[in-house]
């Protein structure tokens, strides 16, 4: 059944911290040749605009190279102060206007969109409940364009030391079935192993909204150069038939490189 399963990492076109999950950044032509040689099967690409001449570089080089694009990653927008669960109309219709054409340009290369970072937080003062509204009603209005392109949109469950809204699995899956709306989820492993009480659980109540896998050990490294039982992780994954990209939106630790090739060490062992 592993088979099913594509190995991935996360390629920026603009420069992220340290403390950035941006395996590759920088450097396009080289980082997007060197993630095909290692013998990957496409990326998470984060973007800021869709017309952007580095993202429409990107989008080129990964089709010469025969690399798929599982997931848009818009967080560099929060790096701007835009949030989809901001109190302040101006500030989301802000957001929703530069995500659209992000989505159209998800549907153009296959892809999907994280909503993650960019949901924002609960502002001092606010609710967890006006929060959500907000969050709700700026999803609905992406839903009409994403359906329209067919492009699923992800919630990304992030833990508590990153954001203060959705932080675990469960949590975001109870969003979704509350509201009704066509949304669907990104699990990380990296975040699960902090908020949920059992990762391998968290996949199997959530399987059915799954569309998405973020695949890295309990240091964010690739798998293998932590503690958790990734071996095990994938049994769950076949388990409950995901089918689709594992990506490493891993940290730089000690460097790129030596990430990139111990997850190919550990996907070798599973046949992915």
């Amino acid at each position: 059944m592993a088979n099913k399963l594509k190995k991935s990492v996360s390629l920026s076109v603009f420069n992220g911290t340290e403390a950035s999950p941006m395996l590759f950044m920088g450097e396009l032509e080289k980082n997007i040749s060197t993630i095909s040689e290692l013998g990957y099967s496409g990326v998470d690409l984060f973007i800021l605009e869709k017309n952007a001449p580095e993202t429409q570089n990107a989008i080129g080089l990964l089709k010469r190279h025969n690399l798929g694009i599982g997931t848009i990653m818009p967080a560099g927008l929060a790096g701007q102060g835009l949030y989809l669960g901001d109190s302040k109309e101006d500030v989301r219709e802000e957001l929703i206007r530069r995500l659209i054409p992000i989505i159209e340009l998800a549907s153009e290369v296959g892809g999907m969109v994280s909503l993650g970072l960019i949901r924002g937080n609960v502002a001092k003062g606010d609710t967890i409940d006006g929060f959500l509204s907000c969050f709700a009603d700026s999803c609905e209005k992406l839903i009409i364009k994403s359906e329209r392109y067919q492009v699923p949109l992800l919630i990304e469950p992030i833990n508590r030391y990153e954001i203060n809204t959705l932080n675990s699995s469960i949590e975001a899956l109870e969003f979704i079935k509350r509201t009704g709306l066509p949304l669907y989820l990104m699990l990380d492993t990296f975040h699960m192993n902090i908020e949920d009480a059992s990762i391998e659980e968290g996949f199997r109540k959530c399987r059915d909204y799954i569309k998405h896998i973020h695949f890295v050990d309990s240091n964010r490294l690739a798998p293998g150069m932590g503690h958790l039982d990734m071996g095990g992780l994938i049994k769950v994954i076949n388990e409950i038939n995901y089918s689709g990209y594992l990506c490493l939106e891993a940290l730089r630790k000690p460097d790129s490189m030596t990430v990139a090739e111990n997850g190919i060490d550990f996907f070798k062992k599973y046949s992915i």
